[in-house]
This record gives C-alpha cells, sequence and structure tokens, in this order.
C-alpha cells in the first residue's frame, strides 16, 4: 500500500514538474512568438521548394524532357505559389518588424 502512495506522489511531482512552466507569467507571449516563427520557417521552407522546382523545371525543358506548353503551365503555377508565398512572408508580424 505504501509503495502505491509513494507512486503516485511521484507521479503527481513529476506531472506537476511539467505541467508548470505553461503556468509561468508570459508563458503564453513566449507560445504565440514560437508559433510565429515556426510558421515563418515554413514559408520560407515551402517559398524554397517552389523556387528549386522552378529551377528544375528550367533544366528539365533545357534537356527536353518537358514540351514547351507544358512547361509554360508548371512554370506559371510555381511561380504564382512563390509569389504568395512571399506576399505571405511579408505579411507576418515579424516580418513587419524588420522591415
Amino acid at each position: 500500500m505504501t509503495a502505491a502512495v509513494l507512486l503516485s506522489v511521484l507521479a503527481l511531482a513529476a506531472a506537476a514538474f511539467v505541467v508548470a512552466p505553461l503556468f509561468r507569467p508570459g508563458a503564453a507571449e513566449a507560445e504565440r512568438v514560437a508559433q510565429r516563427v515556426s510558421e515563418e520557417e515554413d514559408l520560407h521552407a515551402q517559398n524554397a521548394m517552389a523556387l528549386s522546382a522552378l529551377r528544375d523545371l528550367e533544366e528539365d525543358r533545357a534537356t527536353g524532357k518537358i514540351g514547351d506548353d507544358d512547361y509554360a503551365e508548371i512554370k506559371a503555377a510555381l511561380e504564382q505559389r512563390a509569389v504568395d508565398l512571399m506576399k505571405r512572408i511579408d505579411a507576418l508580424p515579424a516580418a513587419r518588424e524588420r522591415a
């Protein structure tokens, strides 16, 4: 019986240790900042992938792996995606603070 009580106390102490940072002052703001940074990093990664895909598309066209019609259609879509991502990055609060 005492072992069960001891284990329960240890489990509660561990849970309190893990959950305590969530209740400290400023925890919500720190979480919001972390989320914004994460979103910005994700948008930058997506933009880098779109630009890389554009470079690959140019190479595929130059080597004859893709026709002109397909090239134009895919290029327009990738360019629009890259522009949309850049606009989203510029609209982020962190980007506005740096400008």
